[in-house]
């Protein structure tokens, strides 16, 4: 039965790419260029921004974030709180997958428990531990029942991608990592690894079908190069354009620059357990107070980027913004060093990426040169991002320091603080009990301003102790082709349904 099925799978996508191929001759194409390739196509396989982005094209997600970012309607028409550990889902009627397989509650149900199998691996499966079964009314009615009272699950459900079971089940995993099928806005065509992935637009996709008919998404590492394909005509949007350049691209009368402040900010973990030097409170102080965050934000960003005090962007529900940032004080970093026994400076290794965040490497290295104005020596490994993400993702692996980006799913300061803080082991091995006890109580309270306050603690306690040090929440700039219509989001993900050309 199982090997019947595979043919039929593969069936189908032998004629839907007969039919692209003809409708790549008229319908309207664009080229998104972004700094990285997809990790994987299966979506409960990766955990990454920009995999993420062009997943969100192909798949659905039961609650779905507007461009505001408010929570509004997806595959489910409605989802209410029966008791503490009980929510009820509606599903949307009608909706179907790009192979003819009709969404249901059957697809529900396993797209939320396939993640939580130890076999797969899946790096969100803490994300989904919190669900301790699902269970099906009907074909159009689900409840999903919470190991413990979990007021961020409607945010959670805007992030996980529903998939058919039978589709799932009948194929291997090299070919759901590859050819995927979901009941989003399109249909996959064609990947070919560190060169392009393309797809085409569904016609029956249930919010109605798409404006531009042919999508294709380029990974173009190199910032320069990117902006190239942008004035050249090769692409029609690209990511992270570099501030530097934002005027250029501004005196074209072709060419459009767009800006968002991200959700998505910048920090460096420091792990005192790989080095003992970092295990001292005044040593990370020191570094932070070496470190010249409105300098990068002015020089490396011309403004375009606000520094933060904790690791929390702006926006986020929780941020406490009474909390001033750390200032740029040389003077009192080295008499921390001092005081912590190192008068003549200490040395460490970074782990920094390339190619995924806006001029990633050129802050990394305007760290080290700010750091040893002091008498901080760093050895710099720049890294191409799918090594970084593959050393994050290990763990043990990464140096004892290391720069990275992070973008909060649910817009909750638990996204961090449960995330980075309290579930154990964190990637820099950072632990304190009542940060634990702190974090674990607002994420199991329905009471806002309980949640709040107890946010605050934890603020206070992790701006004083400093395991990450605290950079900036970028502003995200895009460039485009004049002809593009389109609103960029703060979430970073780009919905090709959402754009039209002139």
């Amino acid at each position: 039965m199982k090997s019947s099925l595979i043919r039929f799978f593969v069936l189908v996508f032998a004629i839907l790419a007969l039919t692209v191929s003809g409708l790549a001759q008229d319908g309207s194409s664009i080229v998104i260029a972004q700094g990285t390739d997809a990790a994987s196509l299966d979506p409960q396989r990766q955990n990454d921004a920009f995999t993420t982005s062009i997943l969100s094209n192909i798949f659905d997600t039961l609650v779905y974030r507007d461009a505001d970012l408010n929570l509004v309607e997806g595959l489910a028409t409605s989802w209410e709180l029966v008791d503490d550990t009980t929510w009820q889902v509606s599903l949307r009627d009608g909706v179907t997958f790009h192979n003819g397989e009709v969404f249901n509650a059957e697809d529900v149900k396993f797209s939320l428990e396939r993640p939580l199998d130890p076999e797969l691996g899946s790096p969100l499966a803490s994300r989904f531990a919190v669900i301790a079964s699902v269970d099906i009314v009907d074909d159009l009615t689900v409840t999903i029942n919470t190991t413990e009272p979990y007021p961020l699950l409607p945010a959670r459900l805007s992030e996980w991608f529903m998939i058919p079971k039978d589709y799932f089940e009948a194929t291997d995993a090299e070919t759901l990592a590859e050819a995927p099928v979901g009941t989003g806005a399109y249909m996959f065509v064609e990947w070919i690894r560190d060169d392009r992935l393309e797809l085409t637009a569904n016609p029956d996709y249930w919010r109605g079908a798409p404006s531009i008919q042919n999508v294709t998404f380029r990974p173009i590492p190199e910032l320069s190069t990117r902006v190239a394909a942008l004035q050249a005509g090769d692409a029609n949007i690209v990511t992270n354009v570099p501030a530097f350049q934002r005027a250029e691209l501004d005196a074209s009368d072709e060419l459009n620059v767009l800006e968002v402040p991200s959700t998505f900010f910048q920090y460096v973990a420091l792990d005192g357990t790989k080095n003992e030097v970092l295990a001292d409170v005044r040593v990370r102080q020191a570094i932070q107070y070496a470190t010249n965050v409105p300098e990068i934000v002015e020089f490396l960003f011309d403004g375009n980027a606000i520094q933060i005090a904790v690791p929390l962007a702006f926006g986020t529900f929780g941020l406490d913004e009474t909390i001033e940032p750390y200032p740029y004080d040389p003077d009192r970093a080295r008499e921390l060093l001092a005081e912590a026994g190192y008068p003549d400076g200490i040395s460490f290794t970074l782990d920094a990426p390339t190619g995924r965040y806006a001029q990633d490497r050129e802050v990394s290295e305007a760290l080290v040169g700010q750091w040893a104005q002091v008498g901080i020596d760093v050895e710099l490994n720049i890294n191409a991002w799918a090594d970084q993400l593959a050393l994050y993702r290990d763990g043990a692996a990464l140096a004892e320091a290391h720069f990275m980006g992070w973008g909060t799913s649910t817009f909750d300061a638990d996204d961090v603080f449960f995330g980075a803080f309290a579930r154990q082991p964190t990637k820099n091995n950072y632990v304190n009990d009542l940060v634990t006890e702190l974090v674990l109580e607002a994420r199991t309270t329905f009471d806002e301003a309980r949640r709040i306050e107890l946010y605050a603690e934890v603020q206070d306690i992790i701006y004083a102790e400093v395991p990450w040090l605290f950079l900036f929440q970028q502003v995200d700039l895009y460039g485009t082709s004049s002809n593009v219509v389109w609103q960029p989001r703060p979430d970073q993900k780009i919905g090709a349904w959402t754009i039209t050309l002139q």
